[in-house]
């Protein structure tokens, strides 16, 4: 409560201390300044009145503050040069400690809306997509380990990310591995982390999800009919409260948990599933003991079976999808089971690649630490890991691209490869706040100039045309196939018009001679008498021979015994699931 004196109190004159002297023109003119007392003012002894600043005052005044104005404003604009060259820098000199330096980036971006730097650009048509269904506004996103306790979601979202990644974050807290535990190596453009799940745990996560919700509740009463106590997120807008965004939330495991309980995954499910866009099982962490054992096939299986069968009981509108974390340091075998697992489990997507155990080419001196390597070396681990993985999957099943990616090339070399998004993490530590705006403007100026979309550039690497998936082109083949089978129906119709069973039994075994099958020979059998017509016989097509016909007596099986078909190569999985329709990528 403010107290007022007295009126009958008289008002204090200003101080002749707190008045700086005038700058005087001659070496003998007195340096003290007077008060008139019939007018209150302070005076120059000669009776000049020093009422208003001196010129020079005035310069310097108006100097400082629009010095400080283009400060805050530079500050405010993370697009600024001044983050990258000036501010980065600046922070690695004055912070030696890595992480202490992540510490302070994360304190900046949970302040008030009004005291963090934001992009004050608008994201492109030419960037627009979708992951999972949802739409995006642009393709990159940040990576699981930047926020790990879910305290900056709404600085990160407004710095541009299309997609926030919070955690990982573990059932029960955990301080992590010993300090120092996070390296820069900045002649590799690089870094080592050996964090091992540090987390304030679920609850805590639970706690910030919650509580950004009921903040976006009473600011948006109308939205929750039922009140803002303690609301679910309202129909028709996604769990980041953003149209054009998406919040996923990424669960690990502690380390004193049994290394063949899927436990954990399924509390964080259960937990935090409702507040969610997308759920990230991440069981490819170096860092935490026997966790990269759970990228086996039937481990992997079993884990993605008992999440998913979680997620169905979650009682909100529009279940949280499920993805996958993996890493890059998987043989070709290794991916093979993970797109299996996938596959059969039905789960939503994958995440390739997290951080990577291999050393090979680095100069820094911290190269030698223990932990797992992000940053430049890591991409073209995790580019080969892509283009490995993309053709074991269907289309439907989108892939998030994620090591190395430092510029709009590195992202558009990742959806070419068959990425839907990508997400970035170290390179938001060298380059800045401005990280994810300087990314879409390089996109951005790659795509414009070629009359390109990022949906366009998803799989141009499987389609050989730097357009990505063309429906027109898919659906011109899928027509083609029709007529090709729809002409060979009609032959064989005309030809079991004119001819019986026996000469048609022939005529198949002298074409089979001419075409040289490879031994052993498809056996055929007659299952009707030689002489008997027929008007309509069953056809089929034997394997590996598709211009050879087989035919056998109405409603008789196919007499035929081949070889089994041979089990289709990647590229031919790939162009199976283009047959089948015209798909697209999402």
């Amino acid at each position: 409560m403010i107290r007022r004196l007295p009126s009958s109190l008289p008002r204090p004159l200003v101080s002749p201390a707190r008045i700086p002297p005038l700058a005087s023109t001659s070496r003998h003119a007195p340096s003290a300044v007077r008060f008139s007392s019939s007018v209150g003012k302070p005076t120059h002894p000669l009776g000049q009145n020093t009422g208003t600043t001196h010129p020079r005052r005035w310069i310097a005044g108006s100097i400082a503050i629009g010095t400080s104005a283009l400060l805050v404003a530079y500050y405010y604009d993370s697009r600024s040069v001044v983050h990258e060259h000036v501010v980065m820098p600046l922070i690695r000199r004055l912070v030696p400690d890595a992480e202490d330096g992540h510490k302070i980036a994360v304190k900046i971006l949970s302040l008030p809306s009004w005291a963090r730097p934001h992009d004050t650009g608008i994201d492109g048509p030419e960037l627009e997509t979708e992951l999972f269904g949802l739409p995006l506004s642009n393709p990159v996103g940040v990576a699981a380990g930047f926020d790990k306790d879910a305290q900056a979601i709404d600085g990160l979202f407004d710095l541009g990310f299309g997609y926030v990644e919070v955690g990982s974050v573990t059932p029960v807290p955990q301080a992590g591995n010993p300090k120092p535990r996070f390296f820069r190596l900045e002649e590799d453009e690089a870094a080592i982390n050996r964090y091992g799940f540090n987390s304030l745990g679920h609850g805590h996560a639970l706690a910030q999800l919650r509580s950004r919700l009921v903040r976006f509740a009473q600011e948006h009463p109308t939205l929750f009919p039922d009140g803002t106590g303690n609301p679910l997120p309202p129909v028709g807008l996604p769990r980041s409260l953003r149209p054009g965004h998406i919040l996923g939330v990424n669960l690990g495991k502690n380390k004193t948990s049994p290394a063949d309980s899927n436990d954990d995954y399924v509390k964080g499910v259960r937990l935090l599933g409702p507040y969610a866009d997308v759920i990230v099982i991440n069981v490819s962490s170096p860092n935490t003991p026997g966790l990269r054992a759970l990228q086996g096939a039937d481990e992997l299986e079993r884990l993605l079976t008992d999440v998913k069968a979680e997620r169905e009981k979650i009682v909100v509108n529009g279940l949280p999808k499920i993805a996958v974390k993996v890493t890059c340091d998987l043989s070709e075998e290794g991916l093979a089971d993970v797109a299996t697992a996938v596959r059969k489990t039905g789960i939503d997507g994958v995440i390739i690649s997290n951080t990577t155990l291999r050393r090979e080419g680095l100069q820094s001196e911290n190269k030698g630490q223990v932990g797992g390597l992000s940053g430049r070396p890591l991409f073209p681990y995790a580019l080969a890991a892509l283009r490995t993985l993309r053709p074991l999957l269907p289309p439907s099943v989108p892939i998030i691209g994620a090591g190395g990616i430092w510029t709009g090339e590195d992202a558009l070399a990742m959806a070419r490869a068959g990425a839907s998004t990508v997400q970035v993490y170290t390179s938001f530590g060298y380059r800045g706040v401005g990280t994810p705006a300087l990314i879409k403007d390089e996109v951005a100026r790659i795509l414009v100039p070629a009359n390109s979309t990022w949906r366009e550039q998803i799989g141009a690497d499987f389609t050989g045309t730097h357009l990505g998936w063309d429906e027109t082109r898919v659906a011109a083949e899928s027509a083609r196939l029709k007529a090709e089978a729809a002409s060979l129906a009609d032959v064989l119709r005309q030809a079991s018009e004119k001819h019986s069973l026996a000469s048609l039994v022939a005529e198949t075994e002298a074409a089979l001679a001419r075409h040289n099958a490879p031994a052993p020979a498809p056996k055929l059998v007659q299952s009707a008498p030689a002489s008997a017509p027929t008007p309509a016989p069953t056809v089929g097509l034997i394997a590996g021979v598709p211009e050879i016909a087989v035919v056998a007596a109405p409603g008789a099986p196919l007499p035929i015994e081949a070889p089994a078909t041979p089990e289709p190569t990647r590229q031919d999985a790939w162009a199976n699931d283009v047959r089948s329709g015209p798909r697209r990528l999402v």
